[in-house]
This record gives C-alpha cells, sequence and structure tokens, in this order.
C-alpha cells in the first residue's frame, strides 16, 4: 500500500501527535472503565398484601461509567382477567414471569409505595461471571422464556435468582450449611410469624394446606423467604476447581431503612373470638329448642353444614385436583367435608330423612377423629416443638377450629340424642 507509507512520511508531526493522543485516550477510558456489577436486592416485609408478607429478592447489575443499572424481577404476574386469574390459581396454574426495569422505578416503589427497608449485598463476581449471568438473565428475559411456574415455598422470586447465580459462578457455593440440616421450624410456622398481624390471611392458610405444611424446613428450603436468603449470602463463600475460596458478597448496606414498624392491633374481628362466639351459640339454639322440644334440624342444620361443605369443596378441589404443593394429604377435610351438602337434600326430602342417622354418625366420627388429631399435635408441638416438626406425619390446626368441630360435634350429637333411636 505504497500510498499510505507516502501519506504517512509527509504527514506534519502535529497530526502524528494528536493522532496518538486520542489512541492513547481511547485506550485509557478502555482500560479503566468501571466494571458491571451485580448485587441482590431485597426489599423486606409489608403488610400491604399477602403476598408481600416475605418480602421480595431480585438481581441489579449496575454499571456508571455505561449508564447501566437494571433490575431483573421474577415477582411479575399479571391479573388479566380476575375471574380466570383465581380459577388458575386454585388450580395451582401459578405462571409468574422474569423482567428487567430501571433499579430507581423499583426502588421508589419499594420506599414511596410499600414503604420498606431495601438492602443491598454486593456480589464478588469476576468479570467472566458478571458476563455469564448477564446474558442468561437477558436469555431468560426473552418472551419464549420468560414465563415460569410459580411455586410458593420451592421456585419463587428467591429462589430463581439463587439458582441463576449458582449456575453461573466458577465453581461452586458454600452456604455453610451443617449437612442441611432442619431447623426447628416448619412451613407452617414460618406463615404464622410472617401473619402474626393478618389473622384471616393465616387462618385460610391453614384451610387450604395440608399435612407437609408441617414438615420441617432445611437450611437450603428456608432460603425461599427472601430476608433470610439474604442473611445466608453474606456469609456465603464461592469455591473453585482447585479448593479457592472469596466471599460471595464484597459489602453490604441498606439503601433505606423503614421507620415504620408494624404493630398487631388488638380486634375483637379474630377467627378465634368470632367461631368462639358462634359456637356458643350454637350451644344456644340447641339447648333452648331441645327444652322446647321442637324440631329445629331442618332449617338451622341445612344452612349450618352447607358453610362447611362449600370450605370443603375448596379443601377437596386443592387437595386432588390442584397442582399445588403442600396441599395434600390435607386432613382438614374431615371436618370441611364436601359430603356435608348432603344434609339439606336429606333434611329437606321426607324419603330421605331416614338417612339423617347415618348422616349424623359419619358427622360425628369423622370430626372425633380431626379433633383427636389436633389435641395430639398441639400436646406434641408444646412438649418438643423440634421432635414434632422433624419426626411427626401429623398436621396441626388453627386453634379457631376447636371452636368449629365442637360445633358439628354438638350438631350430630344432639341430633342422634334426640332422634337416633327411633329414626
Amino acid at each position: 500500500m505504497p500510498v499510505k507509507y507516502y501519506m504517512l512520511d509527509y504527514m506534519p508531526n502535529k497530526y502524528i501527535k494528536y493522532l496518538i493522543t486520542m489512541l492513547l485516550t481511547v485506550m485509557s477510558l478502555t482500560t479503566h472503565a468501571e466494571k458491571s456489577v451485580f448485587s441482590l436486592v431485597t426489599h423486606y416485609q409489608t403488610e400491604k398484601a399477602v403476598y408481600t408478607a416475605w418480602g421480595h429478592s431480585a438481581l441489579r447489575i449496575k454499571n456508571d461509567s455505561l449508564d447501566c443499572d437494571w433490575i431483573y424481577n421474577y415477582g411479575l404476574f399479571s391479573f388479566g382477567d380476575y375471574t380466570k386469574f383465581v380459577y388458575n390459581f386454585v388450580l395451582g396454574r401459578t405462571d409468574y414471569m422474569v423482567g428487567s426495569q430501571r433499579f430507581i422505578n423499583s426502588f421508589r416503589e419499594a420506599v414511596h409505595y410499600k414503604k420498606v427497608s431495601v438492602r443491598e449485598a454486593v456480589l464478588n463476581l469476576t468479570d467472566e461471571e458478571v458476563d455469564r449471568l448477564d446474558k442468561a438473565l437477558q436469555e431468560n428475559e426473552r418472551p419464549e422464556n420468560c414465563v415460569y411456574r410459580y411455586s410458593f415455598f420451592f421456585d419463587n422470586c428467591a429462589t430463581r435468582p439463587r439458582l441463576m447465580l449458582e449456575k453461573c459462578v466458577n465453581g461452586t457455593i458454600d452456604y455453610h450449611f451443617t449437612d442441611d440440616t432442619l431447623t426447628a421450624q416448619s412451613y407452617r410456622q414460618n406463615i404464622g410469624e410472617r401473619l402474626s398481624n393478618s389473622p384471616w390471611f393465616n387462618f385460610g392458610i391453614y384451610i387450604c394446606l395440608g399435612e407437609p405444611t408441617d414438615r420441617n424446613m432445611s437450611d437450603s428450603l428456608r432460603m425461599f423467604e427472601p430476608v433470610h436468603m439474604h442473611d445466608v449470602f453474606t456469609r456465603a463463600e464461592i469455591v473453585d476447581s482447585l479448593g479457592n475460596r472469596r466471599p460471595l458478597v464484597t459489602s453490604d448496606k441498606f439503601l433505606q431503612r423503614s421507620e415504620i414498624t408494624s404493630k398487631c392491633q388488638w380486634t375483637l374481628f379474630t377467627p378465634n373470638i368470632v367461631f368462639w362466639v358462634m359456637f356458643l351459640l350454637v350451644v344456644a339454639h340447641t339447648i333452648f329448642y331441645y327444652r322446647r322440644k321442637k324440631d329445629d334440624y331442618i332449617w338451622f342444620d341445612s344452612a349450618f353444614y352447607s358453610l362447611y361443605g362449600i370450605l370443603g369443596i375448596l379443601v377437596f378441589f386443592l387437595s386432588f385436583i390442584s397442582e399445588h404443593a403442600c396441599v395434600f394429604p390435607n386432613y382438614n377435610i374431615l371436618f370441611f367435608s364436601p359430603l356435608y351438602l348432603l344434609c339439606p337434600v336429606l333434611c329437606l326430602v321426607k324419603r330421605f330423612r331416614p338417612a339423617l342417622k347415618y348422616f349424623h354418625i359419619f358427622a360425628f366420627v369423622s370430626v372425633s377423629i380431626a379433633l383427636l388429631m389436633a389435641m395430639v399435635s398441639d400436646i406434641w408441638i408444646w412438649v418438643d416443638n423440634d421432635y414434632f416438626t422433624k419426626h411427626t406425619c401429623l398436621q396441626s390446626f388453627h386453634p379457631a377450629f376447636y371452636p368449629i368441630m365442637l360445633s358439628l360435634m354438638l350438631r350430630s350429637g344432639s341430633w342422634m340424642w334426640r332422634y337416633g333411636v327411633r329414626r
């Protein structure tokens, strides 16, 4: 290329200096450009909604020199058609999505709307690991990949970032578990702690979730809880193939501390109080009509058992049809039974009334079994909670279930006492 050499030979010296200076400047900028950094961002608990009572986890990637500050969130879902959403949710078809947004928007939502503390742990990743994780998240965000089947305990907004991180580091992550030992807390007890100020939500979850919820969480499984996972990350280490160790987290700080503390406000409208009052009303009603020797079962029992029969449909549906985890077996079906919906038919149709004897025998026996299970499990938990959650296959029951079971036993027992011998 003689022409180029000719031009370079006769180019004025000042232009050569300018060219060299520009090249050195570009090289300097490239060399000293800030690296991209990943961090785990945790939103603390809030009582704005039941699904925010455990907090939230997300992955943040930041590079100031490139004006890059995005956050990847595995907790997105769309109500869409609300009826369809509820139907799919009950079926266990809980399809959530991953999506990214500007970190500042996510931060404002947490601070101004949720009013929660926001904590950030900067991850100690190499350039190669950062690049691999960034590409994996972008690939995961593509429309054909972004939807996943959410599971509250096993596949949620906290477990997904952890899984992505574990796949992208060079080596393994040592969380310093002791042989993945079991904790002294069950899933149900964890739920009770988080929903201590939302008694009706807790009551509803007791109805829906079955015996597996009373089993112990292992150290690793408890990381479904975002705040707990954040604490575990701060003491974890990355171990490469040669056995070299480095901390998983380089720095940990609160970006925002919420000064709002949730206070449990005493109220009469709790499941325990409501159902004990209902039990006393059932007792008064039963005694009143027994003394007056009047039949009260036709309309009263039709409405009474229908209420628990409707709840029984929900329990049966979740246990035997839905895809949710930890819903089968659910021994609440012993007293929230869809078979109770037979009671109005047996009461209102005269020729079917002789079968009421067998209906009430079934109801009394099944509820007695549930009451015995509840008493044994509660005594066992009181004596040795750790042993119960590690070794038992019994199900614990909400305290408000006691007046419900006693009310059912009272109605069935009183009917058999009054009519069972001659009918």
